[in-house]
């Protein structure tokens, strides 16, 4: 049977994740945002996992694959859509990329709805604290605001990706069933994939971006905290061809 709770007690988790995002974009780049910024990825995390056991197999519509479009729009867009594919790649879903004609590009996500509605709720969130951030940055004489903003953003994204997958693997870990949380999230990305090819049967891998490297040090202090090993910066780009 369904627990006739459940949706009112994952929205309070969600609610919850919502209030400390909101508390952290007010104080962003402070060690106050990094505290607020590793309880709401945990709870997050936590969350995901929770709806991975109780409703894979028993709720037909959590384990249904969509798409959502994430639009991007104002300065910065390709670092923007760096942040939602590093969400993605951590989060068990895929990006794909689309330019439209006023400007402004979609991101659309493509996964399990459990997964997606998460990225699609950290995606928004992040997004105003990773630019209010870059945009109180001030670099070294000879560097420009610009190269050294983008740095600093793609070190953001970086380490949000890190911690974000440490999260998920820790709640994992600390799950009732973690074996079999481990294979439904195994199992959501590899359908994830499937449904991206099947979407976007044209898509290609974007090339990876070139950046300065003055702010990335300071993007991944922001973003993180304890590095727990080293991966390549661009997560999973992807873009559709013209």
């Amino acid at each position: 049977m369904t627990n006739p709770h459940a949706g009112s007690s994952s929205e309070k988790a969600l609610d919850r994740v919502r209030k400390l995002f909101a508390k952290a974009e007010s104080v962003a780049g402070t060690p106050e945002a990094e505290v607020l910024l590793e309880r709401a990825y945990a709870l997050l995390a936590k969350y995901g996992v929770d709806e991975t056991l109780a409703r894979a197999g028993t709720d037909p519509s959590a384990s249904e694959v969509m798409v959502l479009d994430h639009v991007v729009s104002g300065k910065y867009q390709p670092d923007q859509v760096g942040l939602v594919a590093s969400l993605c790649a951590a989060m068990h879903c895929r990006a794909v990329t689309s330019g439209r004609g006023d400007g402004t590009r979609v991101v659309h996500i493509v996964g399990v709805r459990r997964h997606v509605e998460r990225v699609g709720m950290l995606a928004g969130a992040l997004t105003g604290i990773m630019l209010a951030a870059a945009a109180g940055q001030r670099p070294r004489p000879g560097i420009s605001a610009v190269t050294h903003r983008k740095s600093f953003m793609t070190g953001f994204a970086y380490e949000v990706g890190r911690r974000l997958e440490a999260a998920e693997a820790g709640a994992v870990s600390a799950s009732e069933d973690a074996a079999g949380a481990g294979l439904v999230l195994r199992s959501d990305a590899r359908r994830a994939e499937t449904e991206m090819r099947r979407r976007f049967p044209s898509a290609v891998k974007g090339a990876r971006r070139r950046v300065g490297t003055s702010g990335l040090e300071e993007g991944r202090r922001v973003g993180g905290s304890v590095d727990l090993g080293q991966r390549r910066f661009g997560g999973e780009r992807r873009q559709i061809n013209a």
